[in-house]
């Protein structure tokens, strides 16, 4: 009879070989498959861009111009104004404020993959207790049915036992897909083209004491918190900008040259220097600068949202942590043991003849459903971990090294 238990217990503890990927190889997939990283990359390749085009002078331009005598010319603007130097000060902002975007996109990716990864192990754990109470319930049938036929049991008994046994039947047939389906959630946050359930997630969710620096992770995160550093960014962009419309009132003066070889102008030579420059009359760039000027309040509205919601997350990431770590700790200094030492008494009055076999069966139930609550509490715990580090923006633990 004590065959009937042991499946579960020896359950709990098997390791399994099978093809998938650890948590440190899925976060470095991610960080060059996954779409949103893509789309990040592209867009600070598209800033840098955007500074190499501020940066360039403008052409010169050639002209011929028919007239008696034929004239050739040759033009270019004189780009040493302020125009040019809060261009490029403004466009180089921008790359460094994309790079922090790609930063922050990044951040979120590994957090997003660290969650897919243990709901993968989460399911993958869960799938084997299943299988060992399914296995305990065909044994009872089996059981049952001998019992039956030598006139022991009711037939009532064996009824109960069948319907039990498709019980544990859906519960394996749900562990499955679920575990397919956490699979596919995993390759879905990586990046993966492809849709592969006999991927597995490589690791454990076994309980290792982490400590973090409370006094100081507000200030960590205000120093490593990719988000906040590109919202000053852009506020010190969006300033640069309204420089840059008030400088439009400030003309870019334009040198040309222009020679010809009919007869030489007036004063001797056959040619001659111009400087020419626009100047604002009809229009004073006054949308530019209304526009800058608004960006301006954006970018410190965005700005003060962004400081407020760091300070925010790293509170709500470090209470969540030490809730799940307080859980995890009282599942393991007391309650498994005593639901242990409840199966155990149950498991000495059966062979005893002072309890039912439906009543161990229970006790397992009972034991089953508290190792799961323990797994679920473990996978939480190890969120939380991510989680915090993802608030502040760095790795607390180390658990990435």
């Amino acid at each position: 009879m004590l065959l009937l238990v042991a499946p579960l217990i020896d359950t709990l503890t098997a390791q399994t070989t099978q093809r998938g990927i650890t948590l440190a190889d899925a976060i470095r997939a991610a960080l060059r498959e996954n779409p949103d990283v893509a789309v990040a990359r592209a867009t600070s390749d598209s800033a840098r861009a955007e500074l190499r085009i501020a940066r360039a002078f403008p052409n010169p331009m050639l002209a011929g111009t028919p007239n008696t005598p034929y004239q050739y010319s040759a033009s270019i603007p004189l780009d040493v104004t302020p125009q040019r130097y809060f261009r490029t000060r403004t466009a180089s902002l921008g790359e460094s404020a994309a790079a922090l975007d790609r930063a922050d996109v990044e951040r979120q990716t590994t957090l997003n993959v660290a969650h897919a990864f243990y709901d993968a192990l989460l399911a993958e754990e869960k799938q084997p207790l299943a299988n060992a109470r399914r296995d305990i319930v065909a044994q009872v049938l089996r059981g049952d049915s001998l019992r039956l036929e030598a006139g022991d049991v009711a037939e009532r008994n064996l009824a109960r036992s069948e319907v039990e046994l498709m019980r544990a039947d859906a519960d394996v047939e749900r562990a499955a897909s679920a575990t397919r389906a956490a699979r596919l959630a995993l390759q879905a946050a990586i990046g993966l083209a492809g849709a592969d359930t006999g991927l597995a997630a490589l690791g454990s969710l076994d309980y290792r004491a982490l400590e973090a620096p409370a006094d100081s992770l507000v200030a960590l995160a205000r120093l490593h918190r990719p988000d906040l550093e590109a919202a000053g960014t852009r506020v010190d962009q969006s300033g640069s900008a309204r420089k840059a419309a008030a400088a439009l009132l400030v003309p870019t003066p334009e040198l040309a040259y222009v020679r010809q070889f009919g007869g030489p102008f007036d004063n001797g030579h056959y040619y001659s220097f111009g400087l020419g420059f626009e100047l604002p009359s009809l229009n004073l760039y006054r949308g530019q600068r209304e526009r800058a000027a608004a960006g301006v309040e954006a970018a410190d509205a965005n700005g003060r949202r962004v400081r407020a919601q760091v300070e925010r997350d790293v509170v709500a990431a470090l209470a969540d942590f030490r809730a799940q770590r307080a859980l995890v700790e009282r599942y393991r200094t007391g309650l498994l043991t005593k639901i242990d030492a409840e199966v155990a008494a149950m498991r000495y009055a059966y062979e005893r003849g002072a309890a039912s076999l439906l009543e161990v069966l229970d006790a397992v139930q009972v034991q089953q459903d508290a190792r799961t609550e323990y797994l679920t509490a473990l996978h939480d715990y190890w969120i939380s971990v991510y989680t915090l580090n993802a608030a502040v923006g760095t790795d607390v633990f180390g658990v990435m090294r």
